[in-house]
């Protein structure tokens, strides 16, 4: 978990450097020290996102998300062509992300997912797209369930 915070962390200063007027490196790594970073020493002294915890990272993100960054990508980029994803999609696979997570899934990948979607709606889904607006609330409440439990 902290690695994908450290990644989204990257994109949300990514974002930064190029919205936000006269944001630049120096500004990030403050940011960062605000929120409890420190210098490690493989890092020429410069404060450093992988000394943070969770809940630091966390609240770093958060920085970013009240300076205008949207954690949400809510688009997808498939064979150059870019389209927006449905948030029944976008909601589904946060359930099963966060299923995985409470370790009620042995493995939390896409393919996963489906093949999980197929054996719930007992027919072929190639992909999540082919769900029918019932069929994915059905899923959703089942996930919904299933962390409840």
């Amino acid at each position: 978990m902290i690695k994908h915070k450290l990644q989204l962390l990257g994109i949300a200063k990514t974002w930064a450097c190029k919205t936000l007027p006269g944001w630049d490196d120096q500004m990030h790594r403050d940011l960062l020290q605000r929120h409890g970073a420190r210098a490690l020493p493989d890092t020429q002294d410069r404060v450093s996102a992988r000394s943070m915890n969770a809940m630091q990272l966390e609240a770093s993100l958060s920085d970013y998300e009240q300076r205008g960054w949207s954690r949400m990508h809510r688009t997808h980029v498939q064979q150059g062509v870019s389209r927006v994803v449905p948030e029944r999609i976008a909601h589904l696979v946060r359930l099963w992300g966060r299923v995985a997570n409470a370790g009620k899934v042995q493995n939390g990948s896409r393919a996963a997912l489906l093949r999980w979607c197929e054996r719930q709606v007992q027919h072929s889904v190639p992909n999540l797209d082919a769900l029918t607006v019932p069929e994915c609330q059905r899923l959703t409440e089942a996930l919904k369930a299933w962390m409840v439990r």
